[in-house]
């Protein structure tokens, strides 16, 4: 009798849905419009204007953290993943320990990993490490896929210091809720199961759970809901927000899926335990380090031409992005005005005709776009890079240390200053 794999993914369907009946995924939901929220008041302080809608960005991160619930519960139930002998007693209290050092280190990636080694070099703590690694590369490539699916969805326009001067960037930032299913095993007498009971074939699950079940029981998977969350923080300064999220979501589907091999083999292979522990965290931070280090040391995409004002962003909703200005644009006149500074710009809007006509230059080529302002109103709607002598900026720098990092750097300063 053949796997019934249509009902599987009925009832996995059915216990999704479980997940928005509890409080707390509304509370994650919660979080992450608080967490939009602050990344709108940082905008309006930069520029004076919203770019975005935060209840529109809620909307986007359900919608796509439910669908990549979806396909991150298909992968842990097609592979077996069994939260039973995960340890997460252990994983949650060092990745809270970790984000004293850095706030990136809450990913389970490290933790996970760390654990895992542990346990495959000592026997102790007592987890099952090619599940724990296997949760990791399911959760990554969950991860990879929202990263890749979300588009220009979270990436915010920024005024950055960098390389000494002021340059436009975009800060992408995307918070999902992820209404997870997971697996646990119930130990149940044999020839005694409950209507509705699926028989798997041989080969499932992929992980085996590596313990044997009492006398005259077998063990019988049930199906959880589980309320988790995912985040992605990057910057794009050499690069344009899609390639940048196009580069980080290639980068972790290649971790994900070499990580998801290893824990498999190691399953089989006991040998190979310690080095998929070890590829968890230190292929994780190569990856990190890896994609900073090639956009910090490219030239930047957004800054001032020698001919006309850049287009940073286009407001949602605005004059400017019904007309179809795009990020990366180059304003050469407005309404007949020549345009150099943002100052121009500003003359051109305040004094030039409600029906107008401008000329811009997309990847070397001139557009002419034609556009009309609403009775009483003069706002086109754009974020232009800045020219230099902007007030309000950040910096990238060691703000997402944790306060033991930032002790640990005090004391070297300090010693330093002696010496």
């Amino acid at each position: 009798m053949g796997t019934p794999w249509l009902e599987i993914f009925k009832l996995l369907l059915v216990t999704t849905v479980a997940v928005f009946l509890q409080p707390l995924f509304w509370g994650v939901l919660g979080i992450i419009a608080y967490q939009y929220w602050q990344v709108q008041k940082q905008q309006l302080a930069m520029f004076g204007v919203p770019g975005f809608s935060v209840s529109r960005q809620v909307k986007w991160a359900m919608l796509y953290g439910t669908l990549g619930g979806l396909i991150g519960s298909m992968v842990l139930t097609l592979v077996g993943v069994n939260l039973d002998r995960m340890g997460f007693l252990y994983i949650w209290p060092l990745a809270l320990l970790l984000t004293l050092i850095n706030i990136r280190f809450l990913c389970f990636a490290y933790a996970g990993g760390i654990v895992a080694a542990i346990s495959a070099l000592t026997g102790w703590p007592d987890v099952d490490v090619p599940q724990v690694l296997a949760l990791v590369a399911a959760l990554h490539v969950t991860e990879s896929f929202l990263i890749a699916i979300s588009g220009r969805n979270g990436a915010v326009p920024i005024i950055l210091k960098h390389g000494g001067r002021l340059v436009g960037a975009f800060n992408l930032q995307n918070f999902w809720p992820l209404p997870l299913v997971v697996l646990s095993t119930v130990a149940m007498k044999t020839g005694a199961l409950p209507e509705g009971v699926f028989h798997t074939p041989d080969w499932w699950p992929l992980l085996p759970l590596g313990i044997e079940p009492p006398v005259g029981f077998e063990w019988v998977y049930v199906m959880m809901p589980v309320v988790a969350a995912l985040g992605y923080t990057d910057v794009a300064i050499s690069s344009t927000p899609a390639n940048r999220r196009r580069r980080s979501a290639v980068s972790l589907a290649l971790y994900s899926l070499s990580l998801l091999t290893l824990a498999l083999l190691a399953a089989k292979f006991t040998w190979l335990k310690l080095p998929a522990a070890l590829l968890s965290p230190l292929g994780h931070e190569y990856l990190v380090r890896r994609d900073n280090r090639l956009e910090m040391s490219g030239m930047p995409c957004y800054v001032p031409p020698d001919q006309g004002v850049m287009v940073l962003e286009s407001i949602d909703g605005s004059v400017a992005r019904k007309m179809g200005v795009r990020s990366g644009d180059v304003i050469i006149s407005f309404a007949g005005f020549s345009i150099n500074r943002g100052a121009d710009l500003s003359y051109a809007i305040e004094w030039g005709p409600p029906v107008f006509e401008m000329i811009l230059s997309r990847n070397g080529r001139e557009v002419r776009l034609a556009g009309n302002f609403p009775p009483g109103e003069r706002m086109l709607g754009l974020i232009l890079v800045p020219e230099g002598h902007e007030p309000y900026y950040v910096t990238i720098g060691n703000g997402r240390s944790g306060p033991l990092s930032r002790w640990f750097q005090h004391l070297i300063h300090r010693f330093r200053r002696r010496n």
